[in-house]
């Protein structure tokens, strides 16, 4: 699973990795319940949710159809579980008769989704981009063998990023736009996000840190050190799609994302580092004395961490 908080070259990222031999990259899985089953928002390859061959196949093969599943109680079961709040319920087990019974629920729709995909995918890895800490910590208790990518970026460039109008082009409407976040709003969710992932290595699940501005910089390697990290053995061949200006892409089935997930063909790969001259000074400043401790804390680790 690929964490941290959006705007951070996550979905950039699960695409070079989706075009490996043995991998399927599925989106932000997270969302499936209302982009796909509830709002049939367009699949990465174009086509609504209900009419895209690969997530018609993962829900006759997981439910034998998707209709046999209410999306309305599947979204409730998603949204009253999955909460940053519930992060001790979600470690201990502990809670509720009404949400444990919530959450079995939803880790069976979970197992056997991930289950179809893999199967119908051919891949022995599976890129979930959700980035939810929580989710996260909710897939510790499913079937699917864990490991997380927490993707960073500097926090000023995801500020700077979060500010800006984006159109939601799956939804089909001109008017559906993703949401925005104050300078402040953005660095907390950074902070905590980045934290909870972090927080994972001390229940045992593999966390691997990557910068997007290391990715940016080499990103072969970045990829190439991810695969490893899965458990799987990268050759020069799995990776020749990407070199270190621009990588070629073909259409994936992503259930949610962010909209660079519907290009494909030969994208540049470039540092987006317009924050540095267009964002106002004022929120600049705000934004790195808000992140500070954790940038120190990034930067000593790195530090730390064998050439």
């Amino acid at each position: 699973m690929l964490g941290g908080f959006g705007r951070s070259g996550s979905t950039l990222l699960e695409r070079c990795l989706a075009e490996c031999p043995n991998v399927t990259g599925l989106g932000e899985v997270l969302h499936l319940w209302e982009r796909g089953l509830r709002d049939d928002d367009l699949c990465g390859c174009s086509r609504p949710f209900s009419e895209c061959p690969f997530w018609t196949a993962v829900g006759q093969q997981a439910f034998a159809g998707w209709d046999s599943i209410d999306s309305s109680t599947a979204l409730r079961d998603r949204t009253s579980v999955v909460r940053n709040r519930y992060l001790v319920e979600l470690i201990t087990g502990f809670t509720g008769p009404t949400r444990r019974m919530q959450r079995e629920r939803l880790l069976r729709r979970l197992d056997a989704m991930y289950g179809a995909a893999q199967s119908l995918g051919g891949a022995s890895l599976l890129i979930d981009s959700s980035k939810h800490p929580a989710y996260a910590y909710l897939l510790r208790r499913s079937s699917v063998h864990l490991k997380c990518v927490l993707v960073v970026r500097d926090p000023r460039g995801v500020a700077y990023s979060w500010a800006k109008v984006v159109k939601r082009p799956e939804t089909g409407s001109a008017e559906a736009y993703m949401p925005r976040y104050s300078t402040a709003a953005a660095v907390f969710n950074w902070s905590i996000y980045g934290a909870l992932f972090h927080a994972l290595s001390l229940l045992r699940v593999p966390v691997k840190t990557v910068h997007y501005e290391e990715f940016m910089a080499r990103p072969r390697q970045t990829i190439d050190e991810i695969l490893s990290f899965a458990g799987m053995k990268p050759w020069e061949t799995d990776t020749s799609h990407i070199t270190d200006s621009a990588v070629v892409l073909s259409a994936h089935h992503t259930v949610a994302g962010n909209p660079m997930r519907f290009r494909t063909g030969t994208l540049p790969i470039r540092k987006d580092s317009d924050w540095q001259e267009q964002m106002p000074a004022r929120d600049r400043r705000v934004a790195g004395l808000l992140s500070l401790p954790m940038r120190l804390g990034y930067r000593l680790r790195r530090a730390r961490l064998p050439s």
